[in-house]
This record gives structure tokens, sequence and C-alpha cells, in this order.
């Protein structure tokens, strides 16, 4: 699906060749909540998770980015459709969602776990009417990423044949998820997007999850191949978090808060300039600047970015601002409520914003013109669990993941955990009501 939305990030463009992912933190973080109520069970020795919270290091291999304009391209072909074990605690049942991506309304595909004999196994579900009936294609042979395992924890569709599954490593399909092979860019793959036949990757350089000062770099290649090249000038610490990928048509935006702010815009996927980022500064009244925390787009001219400020008590500061002109100009929206940490933008309409945040529950945040305030359509009390790959392939038509499995697997070893974990909701009037899609499994 082309995707109006930021995190995360994904749905695609019903429109027209147009097809747009945004993701803006790939491995979700556990959120304050949910790092409180780990913390004092550990404290009492009754935790019952069944995934350390350690994160264990990549295997040695590793394998160095090429130098920009350059092209290197390691595939290797999978044996056939295996389901790979990923230990979560035993009370999964059903289908737990982690990322959807659909190509059209109609036309979509969600990867998720289900329980099988060794615990639990990667599982791909597609869908040809909206989510009425669903069919099992399989899976890529590698688990569900979590603190560089080597898996994987997003997953991208340019159309109904190509596909890629990535994180620490990257699957691709060229033939609707009949056969995956791997395909080595020499990092992990923090992001994905597609657009006008061309495929685009955001390579993080560190294999762990410690701090590195190398800098990440931007692949491309076209649709139905994996002939992947380094996009010369485009580089960021995008496996810090805090960065999208958004591409409309032949029209690329790139956004990263770190090592500084960069908005990056490209008209034809190859050649980037700079835009101004329109975050707040320091200033006497506002010490702290504001950063860039998520970029969505509705179409090449019309875009919004959000800016996150000072933190505390499970509350964020937030700027949401818009342009209509390619992001040479901006204004500001009504500011978001400062209930939750984070944002992830969805933009499905030029007058229609959505933005997802969460803290110790989950919410979701719309204003549509000529609206003057926020309104709420979705609020979780489900221990920060948040919403991922919310974007649209229309003005109507859209998609989110509740709890992706990643953290519902933490969520779900606690006493009394929240349902609805690991659901795919649908909407059809462009975010203003939500409903969940249950027939998965």
């Amino acid at each position: 699906m082309n995707r109006h939305g930021g995190g995360g990030g994904a749905i695609h463009n019903a429109r027209g060749p147009s097809r747009t992912t945004v993701v803006d933190t790939r491995r979700l973080v556990v959120t304050a909540g949910v790092v409180l109520t780990l913390m004092l069970l550990a404290g009492c020795g009754t935790s019952k998770l069944a995934t350390s919270t350690t994160v264990p290091p990549l295997s040695a291999s590793r394998t160095t980015l090429p130098p920009e304009g350059g092209s290197r391209t390691t595939v290797t072909p999978s044996t056939g459709p295996i389901t790979a074990p990923t230990t979560i605690p035993l009370k999964i049942s059903g289908f737990l969602a982690q990322s959807v991506s659909f190509v059209t309304a109609d036309d979509g595909f969600v990867m998720g776990l289900v329980a099988c004999p060794n615990g639990a196994c990667l599982a791909l579900r597609h869908t040809v009417d909206r989510g009425s009936s669903w069919t099992s294609l399989a899976p890529p042979p590698t688990p569900l990423g979590q603190a560089n395992n080597g898996g994987v924890d997003e997953m991208h569709f340019a159309d109904a044949m190509d596909g890629w599954a990535f994180g620490d490593t990257l699957w691709v399909t060229h033939d609707g998820a009949q056969h995956w092979h791997q395909v080595d860019l020499g990092g992990i793959v923090v992001a994905m997007a597609s657009g006008a036949g061309e495929a685009y990757a955001l390579v993080g350089p560190c294999a762990s999850t410690s701090p590195c000062s190398g800098s990440g770099h931007l692949f491309r290649s076209p649709v139905g191949q994996d002939s992947w090249t380094q996009v010369p000038g485009v580089s960021g610490q995008f496996d810090q978090g805090q960065y999208s990928l958004v591409v409309e048509g032949r029209t690329v935006f790139v956004l990263s808060a770190f090592p500084s702010p960069q908005l990056l815009t490209s008209s034809d996927g190859i050649h980037f300039s700079s835009l101004m980022v329109p975050c707040s500064p320091a200033s006497a009244n506002q010490p702290q600047a504001f950063v860039p925390g998520s970029l969505a787009a509705s179409d090449p001219d019309n875009l919004a970015v959000a800016c996150l400020g000072g933190a505390g008590a499970g509350s964020q500061m937030k700027q949401v601002l818009v342009s209509h002109d390619g992001g040479h100009t901006f204004q500001a929206l009504p500011d978001p409520q400062m209930g939750g940490d984070g944002a992830k933008l969805a933009m499905p309409a030029p007058n229609t914003v959505l933005l997802a945040t969460a803290s110790a529950g989950t919410s979701m945040f719309r204003i549509a013109s000529p609206d003057s305030a926020w309104t709420t359509p979705l609020l979780f009390a489900d221990e920060g669990a948040g919403l991922t790959d919310l974007a649209f392939v229309d003005p109507a038509n859209g998609a989110l993941i509740h709890g992706p499995a990643t953290a519902a697997r933490f969520i779900l070893g606690l006493p009394n955990p929240p349902s609805g974990l690991g659901e795919l909701y649908l909407t059809d009037s462009g975010g203003s009501t939500w409903y969940p899609v249950n027939n998965l499994s």
C-alpha cells in the first residue's frame, strides 16, 4: 500500500503508481509503563517473561557498506517456505500481528506470530477483500526480530508480487511470498518505501543496539530486482531512532534527528537537497529545542512534520507543522496533547493529520479541516503497547497494528495483561473511526 503514514512505519496508495512507506522507529521501545512494571516484577523475583530484556550481539560476521555510488548485493536463496520459532509467553493464542502492508484498499498482507510446536512461529496472511477473508502464505524463514536476533520486525510490499521483510536482516520475495531469499545491504534495515517502480531502504551501520558513531545510508533498487545501489548525499544515525522515509511517486523525503536534525527531499530519488527543519529552536522561554520526530505526506506537495520537546512522567511536548508547497514553508497546527511519549504521523489527505503516541496507555489523535482541536478516535489502556504501521492507501482507507507482537510478548507475560494486543485495525473514514479485524487465525 502506498502509505501516507509515519511510523514504523505501513499502507500504500490506490490512486496510482506512487507508493509510500513511513517507518519512524523500527524497533519498538518498551515504554515507561512497561518498563516500570518489569522493574517491579524483577524486584519481586516473579517475572513471567519468556524473553530476556538483555540484548544479545549479532554474530561476528559483518559487512561494510559500499562507497557512495557503489553497488554490492549479496543474495542467499532460501530452501523453501519454512517457519522459524520465536520464544514468547505461552499465553499467545490466535494470530498476534506485527506489521501490515496494503497495496490497494483491498489487497494487503499482515505478518505476525502464531502458536506452533516450538512455541511461536512467524506467519504471513494475505487478503484481497479488505480483511473479510485471509489466506496463509509462506513467511520468510527467520524469527520475529527483537533486540538483534537476526530476524525481521517490519514488512513492506510494493505490489502484489514484490515485498520485503526487514530488520536485522532483509528478506525479499518477487513472486507474492511463494519464495523468499536474503539480501545483505551491510547493516540493519530500519525503514523501507517504494514508488514509481523503485524501492528504497534506510540502512543503519551498527550491528547492535549499542551507540556507534557510524552513519547510515539510503539504498535504491528497481522494485522487481535485487540491484541495490547507495544513494549519494543521504546519511544519518538512523539506528538511534526518530527518522522517517516517505515516498510519493518519484518524490522522496528523508527526516532524521541524529547526529543533527535534517530534512532532505528529492524529485527523482537520486539527487537530494536540504529543506528547513521546522521545529522550534531553543529560546529564553523554551530552553530546550524541539527535534524532529516523524514525517508523513499525502502527495509530493503536502507533508506534515511532528517535533518533540521535553519529556517527563509519561508526557512530552509536541508540535505538528504542515506544508502545502513541498516543505518550503510550514504552518503550525494546534499543539497536540502532552500525554504520551513520541509521535508517529499519518497524512491521508492534505488537510487531515493523525498522530499516535504511547506511555502508560496508547492514544491516537486526529485533526482535519475545519477542526480547531485534535480529537481522539482511539484510546487504549494497554501498558503502552503502542500503534505501528499507521498509514493510508487513499484519503479514506487506512490500517494500523495495535500492540505489535514485539511489544505484546513482553506485556502478555505480566499479571493480568490487557486484551486486544496484536490486533489489526482498519478505517474507511479517513481515521475518524476504526474497527478491529479478528479473523486472521
